[in-house]
């Protein structure tokens, strides 16, 4: 059953290296003075696991969720995305850090969709990075991966606190792309990162609808 093949590696974690990243990207808006520019959507271009970084906005709440918009800077460009957080999700793992695969697993409880040119710019920066250089354009679908909760409490976004999540996009590869994700409401950021460099082509076939 795949969805106890996936529990047998998410009891691994997300690296830690994503929250240090955080943390320096944190005290580097500290040290703007107020400073309006954006975050750089990635510290390293030639990472073996592309770790992406944005500053998140809340713009809206409906009855169930609440919706970010999430951006940074790559080079001279903006990138960003939309991203749809429910309420309320329930853990992905036990108390003793052991995952839940009964629970854990839920489609869509993060959505993600395109604010038009900022996308494109992401998808065209994406293609930089993973060193598949692309012409095409953010989908205008919204993107619905089943999502693990990497959590030991339920999501609430109401709380300052850092939750973790595992994605799997369905796409035109016949390969799920994966990624693990970080949402800090405290820091106000979102990250992505990919498993390792075999889902590169999923992954900009699930941001590019291709």
């Amino acid at each position: 059953m795949k969805k106890l093949a996936i529990v047998l590696c998410l009891s691994i974690g997300l690296s830690i290296s994503s929250c240090n990243q955080a943390a320096k990207q944190a005290d580097g808006q500290s040290e703007a003075h107020g400073s309006a520019k954006l975050v750089a959507l990635t510290n390293s271009t030639s990472a073996d696991k592309v770790h992406l970084y944005f500053q998140i906005n809340e713009t809206n709440q409906t009855d169930s969720s609440v919706i970010y918009e999430a951006k940074s800077q790559y080079k001279e460009d903006t990138v960003g995305l939309k991203v749809e957080v429910l309420k309320n999700i329930v853990p992905g793992l036990n108390v003793d850090g052991s995952p839940n695969g009964e629970v854990g697993f839920h489609k869509g409880s993060v959505r993600i969709s395109s604010i038009g040119a900022a996308s494109d710019n992401l998808v065209k920066g994406l293609g930089e990075l993973f060193q598949m250089p692309t012409t095409a354009k953010m989908t205008s679908e919204t993107l619905n991966p089943l999502v693990f909760s990497s959590n030991k409490d339920a999501v609430d976004l109401s709380k300052a606190s850092t939750y973790s999540f595992k994605y799997f996009f369905d796409n035109s590869t016949g390969k799920e792309a994966e990624l693990f994700g970080v949402l800090d409401t405290y820091k106000k950021s979102f990250e992505l990162t990919e498993k390792d460099s075999t889902y590169r082509a999923a992954i900009l076939a699930t941001f590019t609808g291709n």
